[in-house]
């Protein structure tokens, strides 16, 4: 693993961008619910201005949650030594161009958990989430035993860049007010839904993911730097 410190968000944005962020890999393996695989070369490869969400309520109410729940993380689990570097990039050492930039970094000191698979020493990821739901669908989302599919493919970048043996996803969602057309409400939903989720390297799911995301960022990354338009199975 490579780690690249920055002074300030500009720069790291600037070099995040000339590579592949853990949040792209959704959009690699056409499984984002927002970006095409397409859109995303278009950024790359400067045909596109990226959607600015700055001003979007959502993303303003994570930048002001991250830290609240990052906190509340390392009162509820003295078992973590957390450590945090906004501005770092870390990068796969044989293909440094698949990065990950990560809410947390986490050193496990208590002792041996043998139904985590956890040992002292061993370090991890710690991902935060948070996010909104006006529908009983879109909460159903988070409340499996599984993180969502776009967002295990982060975790499972963040876990290939850094070798490391687990992540932690935490996340917090929060109810939006819908009325609908026929006078009813989501007013039965929950407010406020929070939910973790461990995932260890050593699941199946995570080691077959793995090598499938790494050659599927080095097939997209080709088709940057070549200046070409990757295959897509979405027409």
């Amino acid at each position: 693993m490579i780690r690249s410190s920055y002074p300030n968000r500009e720069e790291w944005l600037r070099a995040r961008g000339a590579g592949i962020g853990a949040s792209d890999a959704a959009a690699i393996l056409e499984i984002s619910p927002w970006v095409s695989k397409t859109q995303l070369w278009e950024e790359k490869t400067g045909r596109r201005k990226p959607k600015d969400l700055s001003g979007n309520p959502a993303v303003q109410r994570g930048i002001r949650e991250e830290p609240i729940i990052r906190e509340q993380f390392i009162q509820d689990h003295p078992e973590f030594l957390v450590d945090y570097h906004e501005f770092d990039i870390l990068s796969l050492k044989r293909k440094p161009f698949i990065n990950a930039t990560l809410d947390g970094e986490l050193l496990y000191m208590g002792p041996a958990d043998k139904t985590r698979g956890l040992e002292p020493g061993m370090p991890g990821v710690l991902e935060i989430k948070t996010g909104s739901y006006s529908t009983q669908k879109y909460l159903a989302a988070w409340t499996g035993t599984v993180v969502p599919e776009f967002y295990f493919s982060q975790v499972c970048q963040q876990l290939l860049v850094t070798g490391w043996e687990f992540a932690w996803v935490q996340a917090k969602l929060f109810r939006t007010d819908a009325e609908y057309s026929r006078g009813g409400n989501n007013f039965h939903l929950p407010k406020l839904y929070e939910k973790s989720f461990f995932i260890s390297r050593q699941d199946p799911a995570v080691l077959k993911s793995l090598p499938v995301i790494e050659d599927a960022h080095t097939e997209f990354w080709a088709c940057v730097t070549e200046n070409r338009m990757p295959w897509s199975t979405i027409r």
